[in-house]
Order: structure tokens, then sequence, then C-alpha cells
């Protein structure tokens, strides 16, 4: 078996070479003509339009949280699951750097927030690497009714997604130093407003954010909005080495939002992991890998729009 090759990024690089090689593999083609599309033609920013306008078709979400996702039918679930394993969804791979001058951590919902901070605990403790900072990055989204049995096995007071993280940081990294905590914003009345950053010296020091909505009207935070609040307080020398932590069916989209947002305007060296599945078996729905495929289209689209605009980080 081949083992999948990196998500990286290094400044000087072609920073949409990956975006073009996701829509340039087979089973994109033969994803979108199973459920009855016609592949498009056209350059790289036109295809991607039109393939993000069909992804619709995948969208069970309708701006709801992942929670909400139904698997539904009338499809071929395990023709679909072969394509998406052939674009890199399934994919989790250990770092491909021993050190890392810093490393993120995305927060979302409970289960995911404990099985990344928990993965990368034992990266560090196997001694797969090193690094100088840990940051966890989330927000003050409200935890879900289905999240608080999750949440009560290690953060029963948690309310919000921030709680989980200060919790896990806590717990996972200990220290006998004290958190300093710095809270812009009236969290109860305006939470999409607020923001939030922990901070608690040593080595590795370690950051927790909780970021403000960009479009607070319409949603929260999101990824996006996580990394330009961590990049806004953390000074980056060029071609620092970021290693982003999060799961694997996440991991390509993420990517291309942290090439967008913090490898080229900060000139970051970036790579991105996901952290396994359950030993055991999938416990995601083919409904939900496809709503990822997406994610991936829509943060491709951003990507390759940002860099022909040459306004990264927009």
């Amino acid at each position: 078996m081949i083992a999948p090759r990196p998500l990286r990024f290094v400044p000087g690089d072609d920073p949409v070479s990956r975006v073009r090689e996701f829509v340039r593999n087979p089973a994109l083609r033969g994803l979108v003509e199973q459920f009855g599309g016609t592949w498009p033609g056209g350059e790289l920013p036109e295809v991607l339009a039109t393939l993000v306008e069909f992804s619709a078709v995948w969208d069970r979400r309708q701006g709801a949280s992942r929670l909400d996702i139904q698997d539904g039918g009338g499809f071929d679930s395990e023709r679909a699951m072969v394509a998406v394993e052939q674009l890199g969804l399934c994919d989790h791979a250990l770092p491909a750097e021993a050190h890392y001058d810093w490393v993120f951590v995305l927060g979302g919902l409970a289960a995911g927030c404990r099985r990344r901070t928990e993965h990368l605990s034992r990266l560090l403790t196997e001694a797969h690497i090193e690094t100088g900072g840990i940051c966890l990055l989330g927000s003050f989204r409200d935890l879900r009714e289905a999240e608080f049995a999750v949440a009560a096995e290690f953060a029963p007071n948690a309310t919000t997604e921030v709680d989980l993280l200060l919790e896990l940081a806590t717990r996972e990294f200990p220290s006998e130093r004290a958190w300093t905590i710095e809270l812009d914003g009236d969290r109860a009345s305006a939470p999409r407003l607020a923001q939030l950053h922990a901070r608690r010296t040593g080595h590795p020091e370690m950051h927790v954010f909780a970021a403000r909505s960009s479009q607070p009207e319409q949603r929260v935070a999101n990824t996006a909005d996580t990394y330009q609040q961590a990049a806004s307080v953390l000074a980056f020398p060029p071609k620092a080495r970021l290693l982003v932590v999060t799961t694997h069916l996440y991991a390509t989209y993420q990517h291309f939002d942290a090439v967008r947002v913090l490898g080229l305007p900060h000139e970051l060296c970036v790579e991105t992991i996901g952290a396994p599945p359950k030993v055991g078996g999938r416990i995601w729905s083919t409904a939900v890998y496809l709503q990822e495929v997406r994610s991936t289209l829509l943060a491709g689209l951003r990507l390759v729009t940002a860099v022909e605009s040459g306004r990264p980080g927009r």
C-alpha cells in the first residue's frame, strides 16, 4: 500500500498545485457523473466554480451543524466511498518533520476536539515530533445536546467549544503554570462577536483561542477566522514551520484554507495532518464524506480566487 503524500506547502511552491490535483483526479469526475452531473470545461477557476455549484447535491447541512447531516439514500454508497478514498479524504499519516515551530489543533464538535488533542499528545509523548508552541483554535459556539455526553467524560462543566479546548489543553499538556486569560466582548449576550485568548508560558508555550466571527450575522467563527486570530497574536518568522492537526476527512479543505490565510501572507511552511478514525470501522456516513468533498471544492475555489486576485489571506 502506498503511503499518502503529506499535505504540505513551502513558500515558493505553486500554492494551487494540490487544488489542481484534486480537480484533475479521475475519481472526482466519476463522482460527479455518478450523481448525474456533466464534467465542466474551461480553466481551473471556471471548472471549480461550476463544480462548487454542482456540489450542492451533496450539501445536507444547508448551513446547519454537521451533527444534522442525514445519510439519506438514492445512491450507491459503496461506489461513492471508493471515489472519496481515491480523493484522499480517508488518508491519515504521521507528520513528515521532526520539529515544528508551532502546532495548531483545530476545534470543532466535542468528539473531534478530543480526538485531535489526544492525537497531538500521543505524537509528542511518543517522540514523533517536537514543537515550541501549541495553539488550540475554536470559538464560543454553544455545545449541542448531542455533544454533552462526550464532553462529560473530560469537561463536564463545558458549555462552549472553547471551554472544551481549554480543559483539553490543561489535561493533555499538564503544567504547574497558570493560564492568563484575556476576553474581549460579551460571551453571553454576543458570543459571535466575542473572542478569548488564554496563554500559558513554558515549553511548549500554550495558547487557546476563541475567535470572533467575520460574518456574525450569518454564523459562528469558521476555520479561517480562527487562523486569522492566531496569526494576529503570534509572531511568525519567515518560513516558520507550522503543523495543523485536524480530523482526516477535513484535512484537505482546512489545508487549502491554511495555505490561503497563513502560508501565503505570512510565508509559512504549512503541513496539515488528520487524526485517524477510530479502530474498528468507519464512524462517519457516506453523506458526511460527500459533504467534505464539497467543503474541499469551496476551499479550493477560495484559494484559487485569492491567488489570482493577488490578495491571499482574504
